[in-house]
């Protein structure tokens, strides 16, 4: 199998079906189905199986898909190192993104972009979205991808992407949680809870500088009895009962240690995507832009926020 039939499974593993995968990759979904139904035949297992009108990976199928993956990532550092060899090094385009989730999502853009375009580069910094928009204002980077607005640089695009909602988790002895419900999420104002202790991350942290503001506009000043620059910490403090906290919706489950409330009004943390406000953005940089959008709102939790600009970038996909 050669890489392009490696793309072939990959793409319709991301697309989640025969049809859409056939119409990404411009070929007819007959000649998809047929090709699926021969790379079964000869490797003797089912890579995927249906439900629900979706096709997910087998376990057999995601450990080739995952070598496929890998197979496509060796030939295109090959082409890179080919290319810089031959045509002279090139500086990568420099993306800023946060620690933990955003090398994450990075690991992911990473692969679906330079499938696309193999001889280009891309360079990742780690920095708190609190930094971002001034390493973006100081030529440090390209472009940034963050949540919330910190710094009003006039020469920094700050373009919102999507949003998340943020809970109060409170422990399930608390006063509170007799109101709150398994099946769905009960509205509360944070002045109800002036009197409870908090386990909140340090104030680099983005949840922490949207948990401030909540503080500051209720009026009060609130008991913190834990403080963590590791949001998983954080986490695993609120989720032992330590105080009260605030989680993105994605750590959402139906647990027994937890009460769970919506903020009234409802609070957002919001992403964004940062570079200069003179930059004419390239081809390639649009197509990244694309990727980055699309890998973040994989996060089912992740609502868009659209506009006629992300809509250019995620054209540059289709």
């Amino acid at each position: 199998m050669n890489t392009r039939q490696y793309n072939y499974l990959l793409t319709i593993a991301d697309c989640e079906g025969i049809l859409a995968a056939s119409q990404k990759l411009g070929i007819t979904q007959a000649a998809l189905s047929k090709f699926l139904a021969e790379q079964e035949r000869i490797l003797g297992v089912k890579l995927f199986v249906r439900y629900k009108r979706r096709m997910y990976p087998t376990p057999a199928g995601q450990i080739y898909l995952d070598a496929a993956q890998k197979i496509i990532s060796v030939k295109n550092s090959t082409l890179q190192t080919v290319n810089r060899l031959t045509c002279g090094s090139r500086a990568p385009i420099r993306i800023a993104s946060t620690p933990y989730r955003g090398a994450e999502l990075f690991g992911r853009v990473f692969g679906r972009f330079s499938a696309i375009y193999p001889t280009i580069d891309l360079s990742l910094e780690e920095i708190y979205s609190s930094a971002q928009e001034e390493e973006i204002h100081r030529k440090n980077a390209d472009f940034a991808f963050g949540v919330n607005l910190h710094t009003a640089y006039q020469d920094v695009r700050n373009l919102p992407v999507c949003r998340e909602e943020l809970i109060l988790a409170v422990p399930a002895f608390h006063p509170m949680a007799d109101l709150a419900k398994r099946d769905r999420l009960v509205s509360v104002s944070i002045q109800s809870f002036k009197d409870t202790p908090f386990v909140l991350p340090g104030r680099k942290n983005n949840i922490r500088i949207v948990a401030d503001q909540l503080f500051e506009d209720a009026g009060f000043v609130p008991v913190i009895v834990f403080e963590s620059g590791n949001g998983m910490t954080v986490d695993a403090m609120i989720r032992r009962g330590a105080g009260a906290g605030f989680l993105p919706m994605r750590y959402l489950k139906p647990e027994q240690e937890l009460a769970c409330f919506r903020l009234d009004p409802p609070c957002f943390e919001i992403s964004y995507i940062r570079y200069s406000a003179d930059r004419v953005l390239t081809a390639p940089e649009r197509c990244l832009l694309g990727v980055l959008i699309e890998e973040r709102l994989k996060t089912s939790s992740q609502e868009l926020i659209p506009s006629p600009e992300i809509d250019s970038f995620l054209e540059e996909l289709s």
